[in-house]
């Protein structure tokens, strides 16, 4: 437990250092394109006049914005820390990480979504759409992606066990 423990938050600082900061080169290159990413995908599903770069217009002096904080690398960072810390196979984890980066990609989407579609009905409803309601569909995924992996592995661990 002191190894995953270690392990887990020697990843967080790692990763956030190289794919998250400001002053990583790297960083910046990354969450701008996942913040285009992001604004991409949710133009998706949003009708075609509501949205313009990273801006989702409610109304014409109300608007949203997709920021950097907003992408999902947050979450997909202490995600795969997770997944590097635990004890699995090399192989195990390299599938992990990028399917859960597909899902938590799809989820973000549809937490901004979400969140556009409830400021609809009222402004005042964003700080409890973004706050409560998005940041726990987030960790939800992410703790559940988590317990599927780890579950996964040990599937992995007795089918060899038995050979």
């Amino acid at each position: 437990m002191k190894n995953f423990l270690l392990t887990y938050w020697i990843s967080i600082i790692v990763l956030f250092m190289v794919f998250y900061w400001d002053f990583s080169p790297l960083g910046s290159v990354i969450n701008l394109w996942q913040t285009e990413l992001t604004s991409f995908l949710t133009s998706m599903v949003l009708p075609s006049n509501m949205m313009e770069n990273n801006s989702i217009f409610i109304s014409s002096t109300y608007n949203l914005l997709i920021e950097k904080a907003c992408n999902g690398m947050i979450l997909y960072l202490f995600f795969l820390a997770l997944i590097i810390a635990f004890p699995a196979t090399l192989q195990h984890k390299i599938g992990w990480a990028i399917g859960g980066y597909f899902i938590i990609v799809i989820v973000n989407i549809f937490r901004i979504w979400f969140i556009t579609q409830l400021v609809l009905e009222e402004r005042s409803n964003f700080s409890f759409a973004h706050d409560y309601l998005g940041n726990i569909l987030l960790v939800i995924t992410a703790i559940s992606l988590f317990v599927i992996f780890v579950e996964s592995r040990k599937k992995i661990v007795k089918k060899v066990a038995y050979i």
